[in-house]
């Protein structure tokens, strides 16, 4: 089935939304707002249908080839690669806006005034972390859009190019997924997969470089901020140095308080980015982090300091210690209900939030809201072009009794 359309807007999760003749809400994917396409159906609801541009007709000034054959080919990870660069920023920082408006419940008014578009990494070469799969062939790839198909690849535009040129060298049993990541600070690469169920762990993957450290306990270190951090291979870190030092630019902004706090929290604190750097004159530092891994890079980045590494779920955390600031970077659910008591428990002024989703940020500035704190300012950065996602950081504030925000 196909239908003509002109969506009007984009929304989380990357696709243009438009309305077909009948009124029906129809998602699409690989369209932009005011272009004119015609769209395959794949999925046709009551209330709303999903498809896919097969023609446009009346093209967008923000549309742009894709430069990476390999996207022309159909891999799924760069789904924003037909959009112009600066557009991005432009379109991510109006979704922000309007999850906030639709899922927040904040006023129009409000929510301009909330919300900041600030900057974007290069788009090209930006990545330092990247994950393969392998292909049925031995070879490698990346998934195809909307589906588990193994695209094969031998480059990437968007990694780091100490990455992209070892992956014509590599050979991966298929189905299994390998992790690369390399340090701009000392050329340093880990190779990281995991054994399937059922199989030998054996002969799953070829080719690697023979100065590469391989598994869980490999690891290498970077420098951000002027900091040395120690990242092992199983645990998570930023795609980028370059995206690293946006947030750590963009949370120092948020909470110009770091530097004279005497006690912070560094929730969900993963290897210690924040708690190294922005809380670096912070007198003592709490650290939370349900990561093994993550917990054991946050020691020894932290050793030097009057820190504490809590291995556990935020949620569950609790203290009966001051706490001046706290900085939560949650995955992508956000907060929840959980994340909020706890935090919000120990009364800190401010909370900033780091958020990677558009619709958790506004249900936890909902949540938040509930709890006494509203939001001062939110800062859009992107740290993945080329893809819909987008990072958020929002400086919450202790409500004045007497105040509204709507």
């Amino acid at each position: 089935m196909h239908v003509t359309v002109r969506p009007d807007r984009l929304v989380a999760g990357g696709d243009a939304m438009a309305r077909d003749v009948d009124g029906r809400i129809v998602f699409v994917r690989g369209a932009l707002p005011g272009e004119e396409v015609d769209v395959e159906v794949e999925t046709a609801k009551k209330d709303f249908a999903k498809g896919v541009v097969v023609d446009v007709r009346d093209p967008s000034s923000d549309r742009i080839e894709p430069q990476c054959h390999h996207r022309r080919n159909g891999c799924g990870g760069c789904g924003w690669m037909h959009i112009e660069p600066d557009a991005q920023l432009e379109a991510k920082t109006e979704i922000v806006r309007e999850s906030l408006r639709r899922i927040g419940r904040l006023s129009p008014e409000v929510v301009d005034g909330l919300v900041d578009m600030g900057a974007a990494v290069h788009p090209f070469r930006y990545r330092t972390t990247i994950r393969v799969v392998g292909g049925p062939d031995g070879g490698l790839g990346f998934r195809e859009e909307a589906s588990g198909t193994v695209v094969p690849i031998n480059s990437c535009d968007v990694a780091d190019r100490a990455l992209s040129d070892i992956l014509p060298e590599l050979s991966i049993a298929p189905g299994v997924e390998v992790t690369l990541r390399t340090s701009l600070a000392t050329g340093a690469l880990t190779v990281r997969w995991d054994k399937p169920k059922g199989r030998p762990g054996t002969g799953l993957v070829s080719g690697v470089p023979e100065q590469a450290h391989i598994g869980d306990r490999a690891f290498l270190v970077e420098v951000v901020d002027g900091h040395e951090l120690r990242v092992s291979a199983g645990s998570f870190f930023q795609s980028g140095v370059q995206a690293a030092e946006l947030l750590v630019d963009a949370v120092r902004r948020a909470a110009p308080e770091l530097a004279t706090a005497s006690h912070a929290v560094d929730a969900y604190g993963g290897v210690g980015l924040f708690a190294a750097t922005v809380m670096a004159d912070a007198g003592r530092v709490t650290l939370i982090e349900s990561s093994k891994s993550a917990c054991f890079d946050a020691e020894h980045n932290l050793a030097h300091r009057d820190a504490r590494v809590v291995r556990r779920e935020v949620g569950g955390w609790s203290t009966d210690e001051a706490v001046d600031v706290v900085v939560a970077d949650p995955a992508r659910p956000g907060l929840g209900k959980p994340g909020v008591a706890a935090l919000t428990a120990v009364a800190p002024a401010p909370i900033v939030l780091v958020s990677c989703d558009p619709v958790s940020l506004a249900r936890d500035v909902t949540l938040l809201a509930a709890a006494g704190y509203h939001p001062a300012r939110v800062e859009v950065l992107d740290l993945f072009p080329q893809t819909h996602h987008v990072e958020t950081v929002t400086r919450f504030d202790k409500v004045v009794p007497g105040t509204t925000l709507s």
